[in-house]
Order: C-alpha cells, then sequence, then structure tokens
C-alpha cells in the first residue's frame, strides 16, 4: 500500500484534482480489474480507449483515475490528468513497486531478428555459472518458479514491473528481456533501468506501425541513448545498423561481430544441419565453442551471449558448458523427426532477412532440394511481402503460399503481394490457403535428402482468420502428418 501523494512524485507533468491522502493497494489499467483503493490508469488504446471506462471503474469503487482527457468525475474523486497516460502509467508502476529494476542486473535485448534465441543462450550461461535469471520475452515469461505464456513481446509496463519486484523478492538477481520496438514507443518500458542493452540487427518490419525504416530505427536506439552512463551496451557491428547506434550511445560499448574488427569475433567456422563449431577470440581469452544451433545467424546471436557473459564477469568454461547444453528453443530452427528420410524444420522467420538467412543456411546444409512454406500476417507490414516472395524465390526450389494469421485481410489479398516478389526472381510456387494441406503436401513433395521449411509461425499455438483464434501448431501438424504418412507405409 503506498500514499497516493507519493505516487504522485514520480510525475513530472501532472494536474491533481481532488484529495491525495489516500492509500493505493494496486493500479489497474483494465478496469475489469479495478476496485475499491485501486488507482485506474485510463490508456487510449489501438482498439479501445481507456476513458471509456472510467465509470465502470468507478462502479467498482475506483476513487483515484489518471488520465489524459479533462472528465467530470464526481465529488470525492480524484483525477490525475497527464499528458500521456501509457508514460504515466509506467512510471506509477515503477515507483508502486519500489524500482525494481534497480535491485537487479537487468539485460535488455532488441533488434529485429535473434532477441529470443539470445535470450535463451544467455540464460543458459547464467544458469551454467550458478545465477538463476528471469526470462522475458516472445515465447513465455519465466520468473522465479512460474512460466506464463506470452501475449506479447515485452509486457505492458505495469505487469512488467510486477513481473521484476517477484524476481526481487524471490531474490533472483538477474533477467534477460526481449524489448521489441512497440514497447519503446508505447513506454511499456518508462522508468526501467538496464545494466546491459544488446543489439542485434535491423531490418525491415512493423512498418504497419512505424511507418518509415527511419522511424523503426529511430525507436530502436532509444534503448541505448536512454542507458545510464554507468550500464553497457552490446552491439552487432556487423549490422549496417550498428555504427549508427554505436555513434548515439554514451555508454562503455563492446561490439560483436564475424566480418569486421570486432571486441568478440568469430573465426574458424564450421556449419552443418546439427550445430556450428567455431573459435571465439575475446579481449581476454579464445574459446572452442560447439553450438547445437545450425546457421551462421546462430552464430551472431551466441556472440551476443558470450558478449554480455564477458561484461558479466562468467568464467569461459561456464560460457561453453551453457552454450553447449543449451536446450531445444521453441520454434526456432526447430527440426521435427520422426524418422522420415528428409529433414523437416519448424521456424518462425517472419521478416524478408529473417527468411533470407534460414533459407541460406537450410541451402547450404542440404544436398537435396529446399521446400518451404509460409504466408505473411494480414493486418501488418505489407512493405515486406514482395521482399519475402523474393527471398523464398531465390533461395527455395519450390515454395507452397499459404495463410499465417490472416486476421481481417482477404488471403488472397496477402498472397498476391507476396506473388510479386516470387515473379520477380521467377520462383516456381503454389498456392494453398489451407496451412495444413500446405504443409501436407510439401510433406508429400519431399524426397530423401530434401528439406522442408515451415516459416512464420515457430512457437505459435494458434492462427488467427478473420476474429476467431483457432488452436494451430506448426510442429503438431507436422508430427502428425509424417505419422500418418509412417502408418500408411507399413500397411
Amino acid at each position: 500500500m503506498v500514499q497516493l501523494s507519493q505516487l504522485l512524485d514520480a510525475l513530472k507533468e501532472k494536474e491533481v484534482c481532488g484529495p491525495q491522502d489516500i492509500e493505493i493497494e494496486e493500479i489497474a489499467y483494465n478496469s475489469k480489474k479495478a476496485k475499491r483503493n485501486s488507482l485506474f490508469v485510463a490508456i487510449p488504446g489501438f482498439r479501445a480507449d481507456g476513458h471509456r471506462f472510467i465509470n465502470e471503474a468507478l462502479l467498482r469503487g475506483v476513487r483515484t483515475v489518471v488520465m489524459e482527457k479533462k472528465i467530470p468525475l464526481g465529488e470525492g474523486i480524484t483525477g490525475i490528468r497527464v499528458p500521456n497516460a501509457r508514460k504515466a502509467l509506467a512510471l506509477l508502476a515503477d515507483r508502486f513497486y519500489h524500482h525494481p529494476s534497480r535491485k537487479i542486473r537487468l539485460i535488455g535485448i532488441t533488434g529485429t531478428n535473434g532477441k529470443t534465441t539470445t535470450s535463451y543462450l544467455i540464460e543458459a550461461i547464467l544458469t551454467a555459472d550458478k545465477r538463476p535469471c528471469g526470462l522475458l520475452g516472445t515465447i513465455a515469461h519465466k520468473i522465479g518458479s512460474k512460466t506464463i505464456p506470452a501475449q506479447i513481446t515485452t509486457p505492458e509496463s505495469l505487469d512488467l514491473q510486477s513481473m521484476l519486484a517477484y524476481l526481487v523478492e524471490k531474490k533472483i538477481k538477474y533477467a534477460v528481456m526481449e524489448v521489441s520496438s512497440h514497447a519503446l514507443e508505447l513506454s511499456r518500458i518508462e522508468g526501467v533501468k538496464f545494466s546491459i542493452a544488446v543489439f542485434t540487427n535491423l531490418s525491415i518490419d512493423h512498418l504497419d506501425f512505424h511507418q518509415t525504416v527511419e522511424n523503426y530505427l529511430e525507436v530502436k536506439t532509444r534503448l541505448f541513448t536512454g542507458l545510464a552512463k554507468k550500464a553497457l551496451a552490446v552491439i552487432n557491428i556487423d549490422d549496417l545498423k550498428g555504427s549508427y547506434i554505436r555513434e548515439r550511445t554514451l555508454c562503455p560499448i563492446l561490439t560483436y561481430g564475424i566480418e569486421k574488427k570486432a571486441d568478440i569475433r568469430a573465426r574458424r567456422i564450421d556449419l552443418s544441419l546439427k550445430g556450428s563449431s567455431f573459435k571465439v577470440q575475446t579481449p581476454g581469452w579464445e574459446l572452442d565453442i560447439d553450438l547445437p544451433l545450425p546457421g551462421r545467424h546462430n552464430i551472431y546471436n551466441a556472440l551476443a551471449a558470450i558478449a554480455v557473459a564477458f561484461l558479466l564477469k562468467i568464467p569461459p568454461s561456464a560460457i561453453k558448458k551453457g552454450l553447449e547444453k543449451v536446450g531445444n528453443i521453441p520454434g526456432r530452427f526447430e527440426k521435427i523427426d520422426e524418422g522420415q528420410d528428409f529433414s523437416v524444420i519448424v521456424d518462425y522467420a517472419h521478416t524478408d532477412d529473417a527468411l533470407g538467412k534460414v533459407l541460406s543456411t537450410c541451402r547450404d546444409l542440404t544436398k537435396g532440394r529446399v521446400i518451404l512454406v509460409f504466408g505473411c500476417g494480414g493486418d501488418r507490414d505489407r512493405s515486406k511481402r514482395p521482399l519475402m516472395g523474393e527471398v523464398s524465390a531465390k533461395y527455395s526450389n519450390y515454395t507452397i503460399i499459404t495463410n499465417d494469421n490472416p486476421r481481417s485481410e482477404e488471403p488472397l489479398s496477402i498472397v498476391s503481394g507476396i506473388e510479386v516478389g516470387m515473379k520477380r526472381e521467377d520462383g516456381r510456387y503454389t498456392i494453398i490457403l489451407d496451412r495444413k494441406e500446405a504443409i501436407r503436401k510439401a510433406i508429400e513433395e519431399a524426397a530423401p535428402g530434401d528439406l522442408v521449411l515451415i516459416a512464420g509461425k515457430g512457437h505459435e499455438t494458434t492462427q488467427i482468420i478473420g476474429t476467431q483464434v483457432l488452436p494451430f501448431d506448426d510442429r503438431e501438424v507436422v508430427r502428425r502428418i509424417l505419422k500418418d504418412q509412417k502408418s500408411v507405409v507399413r500397411k
């Protein structure tokens, strides 16, 4: 319980009308969760405006409301007007939970691709060095003994601060967190203090939200321009935007890469479908690593994790142990093996850059054909559709274009955008909108030594068609089809 007057110290810009000597038991931004002694924050959302639900919150006993609009609240109700309710929610939550990010070593990872894998690799290294840590990201939020399925990459600020406070309570001193561009733009990490920030890479994505690549880059850069001088930054210097971010970062920086001169660098690289081996050079030591994750892109992810471990003064033996024993990362180049004589990979790649890297890995490591199944999300960035079509035509022998969360868009309209790129590169393709049947067709097409890549959804367990959220897991669909195929052969 915190006095309202103390909470409001967190806000520089505010206009308060009403008493401040009120005890606040909790903060809510969902009116259905509000109750007596709650502080309700009315957020203007994308689908609904929180100001419309102020009356519902008041009926539930709320007597204190934070809002952007000037709305009469009635006698005995304290109203706090702010210029930005999302930012206010973040700062109030940070104050309510007593600044939890200041009490742990928080590692934030941003970039278009590689955030999830890098976070899992850092977690594996910390665990190998007997340093328990929390993990907040795209697949799930692991906080102590709890695992919460993730709805969004970076939780809303109130939920984030609650999770960080739980880690502090459980005496867990480290946390690794994916920081999305949406979280940066929507003030979800306002008030959060990062010990280390990591930049993986930047390619075209989320332009439905950010409008331009320049805006997207500027938002990503905020994680680094907002770092305290005592914080540390880790930057992929091989990426085209790595130098841009380095020039704007004021705290000490550690770079990593393969091509350019970097503080953390990989040499003597050997790639296979089973994984990658390489020698890593750091300012203090060298180490041979056998990484059980295939692909050059995963070496970059491993280098980012090694750079973080180096800054945390984790011994090389623990780094090696953590990386070499890392478990399967759901939906990230995940192999599905039911004893078939061809390979099936499920991967989350849903940008042209990520798809290109995964397909390039498949192409380099496969003697047979590469058969691709993919689609693009509806009501999302349309500019990447022809680019993904181009990449698929370039690296795959045969592509099946299908649905991938079409949402409210007409599926064939999405497909036509992909076809533009496919035709540019004269790619071989067919269209099967039913994703299950598209996967079945790809598996039936596969011959011994071929590789089938199912891209776009990765770890996801639903398919969004219209307003319906239907159960759908690429991995389970593949397993069922392979098992059915096996039983037919036996008969």
